[in-house]
């Protein structure tokens, strides 16, 4: 499975399954977790784990984006997920947040640059010094 079709699934699920849900930035969450783990195992021999977080991410992102959700709190709940898939990936939870800030960067930058600056703060909220990065993923997103 490449890039492109784990984020256009990702997106899939997103508008399919939390649209009209009670907390849709925590459904999100969930539906990081379970699929990123499920995708990094799935594709390891032929995808970098990089690729496909990236992907997963920017995915999830953007099916919030078109059901018109809260950007700052869904980034943040994917975000806290990525220790549970570390655990269950076997990978470096450190790396996992970078690869998935990159995949919400270009996103966040879609939506615009308050949206983008939002989502910044509430991740460092969340994750004392990981806004940093989050702003260098901005930086060079390419949307």
């Amino acid at each position: 499975m490449d890039d492109f079709s784990l984020e256009k699934l990702a997106q899939e699920i997103v508008v399919e399954r939390l649209k009209g849900v009670a907390d849709p930035p925590h459904g999100a969450g969930e539906v990081a977790r379970q699929m990123v783990t499920k995708a990094i195992t799935g594709t390891r021999a032929q995808q970098a784990p990089r690729d496909t977080v990236s992907a997963v991410c920017r995915g999830l992102m953007s099916g919030m984006l078109i059901l018109e959700q809260d950007l700052p709190r869904t980034a943040v709940a994917i975000l806290s997920q990525m220790s549970a898939v570390a655990a269950a990936a076997q990978q470096d939870p450190a790396d996992l947040m970078t690869w998935a800030m990159e995949g919400i960067a270009p996103i966040a930058k879609l939506a615009g640059g308050q949206t983008c600056n939002a989502v910044s703060d509430a991740i460092e909220a969340a994750f004392m010094g990981a806004g940093q990065v989050f702003a260098s993923a901005c930086d060079t997103a390419g949307a």
